[in-house]
């Protein structure tokens, strides 16, 4: 059986970017072009920590996994 690589290459092509919209386009009045305050994108990630502090908790009450006390720690409702 043949294998095939695929690349970038084999689909961006090699001309100017189409993906362009011109600065006269009317679409430009619906994109909130003003709002856009820098290039990268930002990514808002709200960590929660609360598997670090239930296993800080394990270790120091000797919890182990798949017990009643494990299952009620870790899966208990947040406060």
């Amino acid at each position: 059986m043949k294998q095939f690589r695929f690349t970038s290459e084999d689909f961006l092509g090699k001309e100017s970017d189409d993906c362009f919209i011109p600065e006269d386009d009317p679409v430009w009045q619906y994109t909130g072009v003003d709002k856009i305050k820098s290039v990268t994108p930002q990514i808002m990630n709200n960590f929660d920590n609360s598997g670090n502090e239930k296993a800080r908790i394990m270790r120091e009450q000797g919890i182990e996994p798949g017990t009643k006390e494990w299952f009620k720690l870790w899966f208990s409702k947040p406060r």
